[in-house]
């Protein structure tokens, strides 16, 4: 009987293994195609309905300098054009199936687009961009308008005194024309084409305000016929007049407003025609409603009313005006849209709040006294107030009229509604991502273990009614047992979490399901489930006083709780690790009359509710007041699974959070291991009649003490060091090494020697620049602070790395870069993670002597003084001799191009070797194993020692091998962070970037030791175990039998 009882107990075994098919990795990453928060302060960049060929797109230009086409139907990106970061977009216009843009410095660069699938159809530069003109706002001076539908011209208005006449095909300049008076205080800002002239209308600076001035000209020839201002004064240039025309006829009209009364007047040839005021009728605003083209617009009276104005033949005349009973100081401000469908019908519509039903009221004028009415649903405690809106609607009577209505809100969320219901919703905000991390679910229950005081018969009570779960587990036994479907891929797609719902709020076996939070500029919180990208939930986060005055919220750090706050009590966190998935947010709170607040928001991660249980997830969650005032830096301290977050205002002085007694004795207790980096502003003149003329950014290390001078009851931080640097030379950066676990102290050479790794938890990368002047050297530093001399940087400045011991200000590594060229700013990307430290920089042509001018990536590894010689780094005081002896191992590579940011994978327990991860200026998400960056590779054919080390001959160039992309056929633009977590599996790490668009991924630095391939044959292998434990069965008697019949035969 024994042998079958092992063999049934290897069966048993064999059903509890947890394991996943490699061909799964992947199959769950994602990847969120992103444009950016529609620019709306002019309908030049706003989002807008266009119908070309029978179907509807929806073009917008956003705060990300994308010019994007959206699909109406599901939301997703039709196209989208990325302008590089100089090259600001000031503008789109639509004609037929073209889209021309405008962008960078004056309009500096004309493009066409093909309006349907955004192939680039023409791109010319009109003038150099250092010869353009800024201006605020941006699209203030430039503009373009179309010739007819037979025509192929473009006119164009750049830097507000510049007219061109261009083929838009061929790109061809017919005419150029620059106003005599350019240096003068006239800036022209539209461009009106009819068919006995060309105007030109902007504004001419009065001594207390503005006048309308107009140019007229011949379209053909671009001849001047004459040049006038308009007797007018207009307070604000932007928002206070408008140009009113019907497409390219006769009929055009400039409205304005001046001192509450609209006035109007005429284009023609020669500009002798008279301003006319609309009598009896007080105004405060103009809206533009998209229409100014066919001839509408709406005017706010004084009493917060909307009148709709049209352009008639021989002047302006009201149409309608929306009516409120509702008094004005009660009433919520209105959004006014409007379009013209494929009749050319109007439509004007009027968006605001009503209170009486709770909902967003739509009302739709279509040239009728009737009109339109409808309401919808809109979640302002998440998506925050509406900003603008874009209609397209169809129809020919109230009755049969069917709205599509895209609405942008100030927190960044952009959602279409069709027939007042929603039909998609985008979150751009995430755009504009400030802070974010990964925050583990809580695993289950039964997981957890979580019976502390449980009674006897409780316990047996409890194991009764666990056995109503049997039959479903005995299914999921056999399903799992006998098919090969990998475990990853029954994951569900969506997590469906309402409030209260526990069930779903748990992890994955294998912690690939995480919860991802971002924090955005525009005060909105998101959590994201890690397996899909879907957004679980979503916060706002409140102004508290300062929604009197008006104001913002910048979110600053973020801080993983983990059940481990200290102090919290039942209400919040500190019931233990892996409780509850909380964070802490530390946000900046910005009025609108300069004052500045420091406050947290303390969320569960896992629904998005209010962690201290005072505030319902309905409402808008406000911030825990901490400072008042600014405050220099935050820390997260932690000490024997307690965690608190300090905080030092621009005193210096300690603040924490929770503010408990039980935190603040936790700090106490802490504040002599405590010692951390701040960098200051000093006065480095030598010059006594200039003083101060000299501004440097300086590193300077500080402790914590009590200082009665300054603080009776709060500790304030002290300097104890200054980082020594030249009197020219600026601290630009900061960078912390990547924390985690480490496995390996040492790495064994083929000798049997060890190098022992350099582990001192204080050190940090220091990142500088150096002005012009100084001919200091570069170097590629040996061991220590120790630097050898180089190739000489010469007048130009340069760039700097170094490695601080932030406990005493020692340098343990520095490198002297050269400047990156002339006007360029240093661009060094660097991390660091136990020993070993990367960094990426450009090495211009100038600098370079024996190589070439491009980008390098540079690899260093440190480790304890000679070898087998063991300091104990990690376990030292940074005040011992020994935590100075350090050899250095660096190597530069070739890296073919840019980068925007950089990371290192992280796992559960820092077995798997690290690879370095960057985002590349080519759009891509690139993984460089550490072998290929390894500094001891050698320069020779490798001997038998260095195979046996693993290491391979040195190749100066760092391949761009397709196979290294993460990232694959995507194009993750404009990458600013990548973020890397472990999963519950050692040999997987998650890495997220963000940036205009989000992408997650996975990736096995050592291969996929702990993971089951694709090809492995589960069955083949059960029914071999079943097939021998049968034939033991069978053979067992006869074996019997047999040896029986021995014995007697004997």
């Amino acid at each position: 009987m024994r042998p079958l009882f092992w063999t049934l107990l290897l069966v048993l075994q064999a059903c509890f293994v947890h394991a996943i098919h490699q061909t799964d990795i992947g199959v769950v990453d994602w990847y969120k195609q992103l444009v950016g928060v529609p620019l709306v302060a002019s309908s030049s960049t706003a989002p807008a309905f266009r119908r070309v060929g029978g179907k509807d797109i929806i073009l917008t230009a956003t705060t990300s300098n994308v010019l994007a086409a959206l699909n109406p139907e599901d939301g997703h990106v039709a196209w989208r054009y990325v302008f590089d970061a100089e090259d600001r977009i000031a503008g789109y216009y639509t004609h037929n199936d073209v889209v021309a843009t405008l962008s960078g410095p004056g309009g500096a660069i004309l493009r066409t687009f093909n309006i349907h699938t955004g192939v680039l159809l023409l791109e010319k530069q009109l003038h150099p961009p250092e010869l353009g003109h800024l201006s605020e706002p941006h699209f203030f001076g430039k503009h373009i308008t179309f010739g007819g539908d037979n025509s192929t011209d473009i006119y164009v208005l750049t830097n507000g005194h510049t007219f061109y006449r261009i083929d838009q095909k061929t790109g061809e300049i017919h005419w150029q024309f620059t106003m005599p008076d350019a240096s003068s205080l006239v800036i022209h800002t539209k461009l009106v084409l009819t068919p006995s002239a060309l105007y030109f209308v902007g504004i001419a600076k009065s001594l207390e305000s503005y006048t309308l001035h107009v140019t007229s000209m011949v379209p053909e020839t671009g001849e001047l016929i004459t040049s006038a201002n308009i007797p007018s004064s207009i307070k604000d240039p932007i928002v206070d007049f408008y140009v009113l025309s019907n497409g390219i006829s006769e009929n055009n009209r400039i409205v304005w407003l001046e001192q509450g009364s609209l006035k109007h007047v005429a284009l023609v040839p020669q500009l002798n025609e008279k301003p006319t005021a609309v009598k009896s009728v007080e105004f405060d605003l103009l809206v533009d409603v998209g229409l100014t083209d066919d001839g509408h617009i709406v005017a706010i009276k004084k009493d917060g009313t909307g009148r709709i104005v049209k352009l008639v033949e021989n002047g302006i005349k009201s149409v309608h005006e929306f009516k409120d009973d509702v008094p004005l100081d009660e009433r919520p401000q209105a959004v006014y849209t409007g379009n013209v469908d494929e009749t050319g019908r109007a439509h004007i519509a009027r968006i605001y709040w009503e209170n009486s039903v709770m909902q967003l009221a739509l009302e739709i004028y279509s040239g009728t006294q009737d009109l339109h009415i409808s309401y919808f649903n809109f979640d302002t405690a998440n998506d925050g107030v509406l900003a603008f809106a874009a209609l397209n609607a169809k129809g020919t009577s109230t009755e049969d009229i069917h709205p599509q209505v895209l609405i942008s809100t100030y927190t960044g969320n952009v959602q279409l509604l069709e027939d007042a219901k929603p039909k998609w919703n985008r979150d751009e905000a995430l755009t504009t991502s400030v802070v974010s991390g990964f925050v583990e679910l809580p695993p289950p229950t039964a997981v957890v273990g979580d019976h502390e005081g449980e009674t006897f018969f409780a316990r047996v009570g409890r194991h009764i009614a666990d056995l109503q779960k049997l039959p479903a587990y005995i299914l999921h036994f056999t399903e799992r047992f006998f098919t090969s479907q990998s475990t990853l891929s029954q994951l569900p797609t969506k997590l469906n979490i309402q409030p209260g719902d526990q069930l779903s709020l748990v992890r994955d076996e294998f912690g690939f399901r995480q919860i991802i939070v971002v924090a955005t500029m525009f005060g909105k919180v998101y959590g994201l489930d890690s397996a899909t990208g879907e957004v679980v939930w979503t916060r706002l986060l409140g102004l508290g006083w300062a929604a009197q005055v008006g104001g913002r919220v910048i979110p600053v750090k973020m801080f993983v709780f983990n059940g481990e706050g200290v102090g919290l009590g039942e209400g919040g966190s500190g019931r233990g690790k892996g409780s509850m998935s909380d964070v802490v947010i530390v946000a900046q709170r910005r009025a609108d009359n300069t004052l500045v607040d420091t406050v947290v928001f303390h969320i569960d991660a896992a629904t998005g509710e209010d962690a201290t249980g005072k505030i319902d997830h309905n409402e808008v969650l406000e911030g825990i007041d901490v400072v008042q005032g600014p405050i220099v830096e935050s820390y997260l301290l932690e000490h024997e699974g307690q965690k608190v977050v300090m905080f030092l205002d621009e005193f210096l002085q300690v603040y924490t959070y929770p503010d408990t007694q039980e935190a603040s004795q936790l700090v106490h207790n802490l504040t002599l291991s405590l010692y951390f980096p701040l960098r200051t502003t000093i006065d480095t003149s030598t010059s006594q009649n200039q003083p101060g003329q000299l501004k440097r950014r300086r590193l300077m290390g500080h402790q914590l003490a009590m200082n009665d001078e300054l603080s009776k009851d709060r500790l304030v931080a002290y300097p104890v060091w200054t980082l020594s640097l030249p009197d020219n030379e600026d601290v630009v950066g900061l960078v912390s090494p990547s924390q985690g676990p480490v496995a390996n102290f040492g790495k064994v050479l083929a000798n049997r020697t060890t190098l022992y790794k350099y582990l001192n938890p204080h050190m940090s990368v220091v990142l500088t620049t150096q002005a012009p002047s100084s001919p200091l050297a570069s170097s590629k530093p040996t061991e220590g602070a120790e630097a050898k001399e180089g190739k000489k940087l010469g007048s130009g400045g340069g760039c700097g790395v170094y490695v601080v011991d932030t406990v005493k200000g020692s340098i343990l590594y520095r490198a002297m870069l050269p400047a990156p060229g002339v006007g360029s700013r240093c661009d060094v990307k660097a991390v660091l993670t136990e020993n070993w430290l990367v960094y990426h920089y450009y090495d211009p042509e100038e600098a370079a002597v024996e190589e070439a001018r491009g980008w390098r990536m540079v690899s260093v590894e440190m480790y304890e003084g000679d070898v087998d010689e063991k300091t104990k780094s990690s376990e030292t005081s940074s005040f011992a001799d020994s935590t100075s002896r350090i050899k250095v191992f660096e190597d530069s590579f070739v890296f073919t191009q840019g980068i925007t940011a950089i990371a290192m994978t992280k796992t559960k327990y820092g077995i798997s070797l690290k690879d370095v991860i960057v985002a590349t200026k080519s759009n891509k998400i690139q993984s460089y194993p550490r072998r290929l960056l390894d500094p001891r590779r050698p320069r020779t054919k490798p001997s038998n020692s260095d195979l046996e080390e693993g290491l391979s001959q040195y190749d100066p160039l760092l391949p761009d091998n397709p196979k290294l992309a993460l990232s694959h056929t995507y194009d993750v633009v404009h990458t600013q962070r990548i973020t890397t977590t472990p999963s519950l599996l050692e040999s997987t790490s998650l890495v997220l970037s963000e940036g205009l668009d989000m992408f997650l991924t996975r990736t096995q630095p050592s291969g996929t030791f702990d993971l089951l391939s694709e090809g492995f044959n589960k069955k083949q292998l059960v029914w071999t175990v079943v097939g021998l434990s049968v034939a033991i069965l069978v053979a067992r008697p006869v074996v019997r039998k047999k040896r029986l019949n021995g014995k007697w035969f004997f």
